[in-house]
């Protein structure tokens, strides 16, 4: 399922830099139907970076700093809903400057 979820993800992101809004509808539905099932999405571009973050992967661009936040991500925190919590299915994957 996560390979999917990335999928539909990547089309999301590729569609906002081109300006391509003709799917976006369709896409929050997919969204909808993936929460639905217990899946959560988490896209955490614009955080502060720090080590102690265990729901990343994360490459550093540069020398490490306090003020680093995530440029960029590869691929979106995943969770799952299951027996009343949230389980981490897919650590995120990010570029940090």
């Amino acid at each position: 399922m996560k390979e999917i979820i990335n999928q539909l993800y990547e089309m999301e992101q590729k569609g906002h830099k081109n300006d391509i809004t003709m799917f976006e509808r369709h896409i929050k539905r997919m969204y909808h139907e993936l929460e639905r099932m217990g899946y959560t999405l988490k896209d955490p571009t614009g955080e502060k970076f720090s080590e102690e973050r265990t729901d990343i992967d994360a490459t550093v661009m540069g020398a490490l700093h306090p003020k680093m936040k995530i440029s960029k991500v590869l691929k979106p925190i995943i969770y799952k809903q299951e027996t009343g919590q949230a389980l981490i299915v897919q650590k995120g994957v990010v570029i940090v400057e």
